[in-house]
């Protein structure tokens, strides 16, 4: 047992640095990753929807003006979207949940946000 234990050691140690390099190369990591792209096609696509969706859901009738900040974990995005009910702008916080190869995409929720 004394002789594996430097090994473990060792082991643990250069999982640690691998995990290290690969998440500085921007490999994804686990849990939601910062969108860079806000202007992305596919992102405004979906902050449009969630809007849409919201407005649907509720009667209110919101106006998509833009998404200012967004993250992404696996098939979920968490997007901080403006909008606007013609008569003040306010920030909104949305998770979308989208299976592309599906052609699906749900409102997780609408909220809100400062």
């Amino acid at each position: 047992m004394r002789t594996q234990l430097p090994s473990i050691l060792l082991l643990a140690v250069l999982s640690a640095v691998a995990f290290q390099s690969h998440a500085t190369k921007g490999y994804p990591t686990p849990g939601w990753n910062r969108i860079k792209k806000m202007e992305d096609y596919h992102v405004q696509s979906i902050a449009r929807f969630a809007v849409a969706e919201h407005n649907r859901q509720t009667g209110d009738k919101l106006e998509y003006v833009r998404i200012y900040r967004g993250y992404v974990d696996g098939q979920y995005y968490r997007l901080f979207i403006q909008a606007t009910d013609h008569v003040k702008t306010r920030k909104y916080e949305a998770v979308v949940f989208e299976k592309l190869w599906d052609k699906v995409r749900e409102l997780v929720y609408f909220r809100s946000s400062s």
